[in-house]
């Protein structure tokens, strides 16, 4: 605080003195400005601001206002001019906590318990719909090998992406294609991501193939968002179709994706690895700080 107030008063010593001129938004120029002369009766103040003013005229500039001496303004101006110098000294010592995305933060649910598997019909195909805690689906056409992606690793991926609208007074929607890709990197969990495909591409494996299911709570639920078309006209297509979304209240963004391949992020600063504790342990840390910290208390009072 004491260095503070000290860059505050050392602004306002070089500050204040140009603020004066600033008085009633009109630049006060100083005399020296102005063109001497040996034949100026120099006792006649009048005749001598006449004659500035005059000069002024002649080249253009602005005229000498004499309204700019009022006191009451050189100080108003001195007075806002100083308010903004030590509100912007303050924000400089003490800058603002930023809110920007951490690299690194998981978006999609965290559930690990497995998920539920049920047969279902498939344009006239017996398939094994699965369906997770959040309300994904998707139905495995290809397992693939190796492990899956862990997050933070970089992921490729090929994919086409529709959206398929409910049926409307028995009459079947069929799946309109907004976009598709044959190579599409990913930096799986860091957010920029749908989040209901990038919960679907944590147990795949290399090779895979899946036909994902995403209802709209997983879908493109904020700005910023992939993968969405690189064209003009493949935005307008999903920004048209998401509007008959909102129109009918319902629907459902279907990706069928294939996994290329798992990179691992030589970059990556260790931020994906961290977990988050569960409840009864963040319990047992906070009953354990509050221990510590009565036992201290209690320990300084016997002392005193």
């Amino acid at each position: 605080r004491k260095m503070n107030r000290t860059i505050v008063c050392s602004l306002l010593v070089s500050v204040l003195p140009a603020a004066a001129g600033f008085a009633g938004n009109n630049l006060v120029r100083p005399r020296s400005t102005f063109p001497s002369s040996n034949n100026r009766p120099q006792s006649n103040l009048a005749e001598s601001l006449q004659e500035d003013v005059e000069f002024q005229s002649e080249s253009n500039a602005k005229p000498y206002d004499k309204s700019a001496l009022n006191r009451r303004d050189v100080l108003g101006q001195a007075y806002r001019t100083s308010a903004a110098i030590a509100a912007s000294s303050a924000l400089f010592a003490n800058p603002a906590t930023s809110n920007a995305d951490i690299e690194g933060v998981a978006t999609i649910p965290q559930s690990t318990a497995p998920p539920e598997a049920k047969s279902s019909n498939e344009d006239g195909k017996s398939v094994t719909v699965f369906k997770t805690k959040s309300g994904l689906q998707y139905i495995e056409i290809v397992e693939g090998t190796g492990s899956t992606p862990a997050y933070g690793n970089l992921v490729a991926i090929s994919y086409k992406a529709y959206i398929k609208l409910p049926d409307i007074k028995g009459k079947q929607s069929k799946l309109d294609e907004f976009d598709s890709d044959k190579g599409y990197l990913i930096k799986h969990g860091n957010g920029r991501t749908v989040p209901g495909l990038d919960e679907a591409l944590h147990t795949m494996k290399v090779g895979g193939k899946r036909r994902v299911i995403v209802p709209p709570k997983l879908g493109y639920i904020s700005g910023g968002l992939g993968p969405i078309p690189v064209g003009p006209y493949g935005r307008y297509k999903l920004n048209t179709l998401l509007d008959k979304m909102v129109e009918v209240k319902g629907g459902n963004f279907i990706f069928d994706v294939e996994m290329k391949s798992i990179i691992e992020d030589e970059a990556d600063q260790g931020y994906y690895g961290d977990e988050s504790i569960s409840p009864d342990d963040f319990n047992t840390l906070r009953q354990n700080l509050e221990g510590q910290q009565q036992a201290a208390r209690e320990a300084k009072a016997k002392a005193v």
